[in-house]
């Protein structure tokens, strides 16, 4: 009887948050989980603060950019020591930088990116001049794409200096070149010193002796490529000569996510590419991002047609149905991805599964809100 009752109780509780779960979850992110007077200097962090600016930029009223402005600059005064690039991890919460000058104009804040770009600059590189995700070694990952991708991105929108895209586009093209699979998602990683390594979470000698790529596509991972791609999309005006480009990439990427989504709750799995195969599991945080890159093509006609609409409608219904749970008065996140490194399947297969988590409530947060701006309501 005491299962039964918490059971109904908490589909009443979520079925109250059918319509507004997007703004629930905000709040909590905002107030309870991640007040911006608690922001560190840190890619986990900055995944969050993605979606306070995705949400100013999308914000109906004045009132709710004031707050998500409010919180930005919060979190980039709090931070404002610590501020630095010297790795990819460490760009991404200058995009909050970038931002603030995009807003306000205020010149402390161009004088600090800049000094992130710089740091950035000297991150070791590849002969073709990738950037690697790490300082022991030289390897790409898809995660950089997004890690640095907002910052360039944010910078040339702030300054209209087309350094920045351009080593923005430099950078996408050189990891598409190393990562692509034919299925158009990329793997997890490629090794560029080609020796066998390890590092603090990856798996020992993960990388192909003769291509140097890692084995496995990983959801979140080509997650943080899918919703980069799509916010440079949006950005470019058609008639700039990198729109297409990235359309291209975009589109190619998101191409077989229908056939691997799961119908029944609307999720792709932590390996998209071994849908439904013993071991493998639902993970929230690359679907809210897939959800999100197909809304963003479908919302700028670089895809059409009912199976892609589909799939995003099934998408956001299934991360409120089966990926959202209670949390006191709010709501947060479950199903989500533990912070990941590169290793062969099982080794995905085993990484648990969390609530909460900034790098799942940020994605949710922004696809809803893409969700509920472009897409007709449920």
């Amino acid at each position: 009887m005491r299962y039964c009752l918490l059971f109904l109780s908490t589909l009443l509780y979520l079925t109250s948050y059918t319509q507004n779960w997007v703004d629930t979850l905000d709040a909590y992110a905002r107030v309870k989980y991640l007040p911006a007077k608690r922001y560190t200097w840190t890619w986990q962090h900055a995944a969050l603060l993605n979606s306070m600016i995705k949400q100013y930029d999308l914000g109906k009223c004045e009132a709710d950019r004031v707050n998500y402005l409010k919180y930005v600059e919060a979190a980039m005064n709090k931070t404002w020591k610590r501020a630095s690039g010297k790795t990819p991890n460490g760009v991404a919460s200058a995009m909050g930088l970038a931002f603030m000058y995009r807003v306000t104009k205020e010149e402390k804040y161009k004088a600090k990116a800049e000094k992130v770009y710089a740091d950035y600059m000297k991150i070791r590189r590849t002969k073709d001049g990738a950037v690697s995700h790490l300082m022991g070694f030289t390897e790409l990952w898809d995660d950089t794409i997004f890690m640095i991708g907002q910052f360039l991105l944010g910078m040339y929108q702030a300054t209209g200096d087309e350094k920045y895209l351009n080593e923005l586009m430099l950078q996408i093209r050189q990891h598409r070149q190393k990562l692509r699979t034919d299925s158009g998602l990329w793997v997890h990683g490629w090794d560029d010193d080609n020796k066998q390594h390890c590092m603090f979470c990856s798996q020992y000698n993960w990388a192909d002796k003769q291509t140097r790529k890692s084995p496995e596509a990983w959801g979140r991972g080509n997650g943080w490529v899918v919703v980069t791609l799509a916010d440079v999309v949006q950005a470019l005006p058609k008639e700039n000569k990198y729109h297409a480009e990235v359309a291209g990439y975009l589109k190619e990427m998101i191409a077989p996510l229908p056939a691997l989504q799961d119908s029944a709750t609307g999720h792709w799995y932590q390996l998209p590419l071994r849908k439904a195969e013993e071991g493998n599991y639902l993970e929230s945080s690359c679907t809210a991002m897939f959800g999100y890159g197909i809304a963003t093509a479908l919302h700028t006609g670089i895809v059409s047609g009912k199976e892609y609409k589909d799939a995003v409608d099934r998408a956001y219904t299934g991360l409120r149905e089966y990926s959202l749970v209670p949390k006191g008065r709010f709501l947060t996140t479950a199903n989500v991805c533990t912070g990941t490194c590169i290793g062969y399947k099982q080794y995905y297969f085993k990484r648990a599964k969390q609530q909460g988590r900034t790098f799942g409530i940020g994605p949710f947060i922004f696809f809803g809100r893409k969700y509920e701006n472009t897409c007709a309501k449920k």
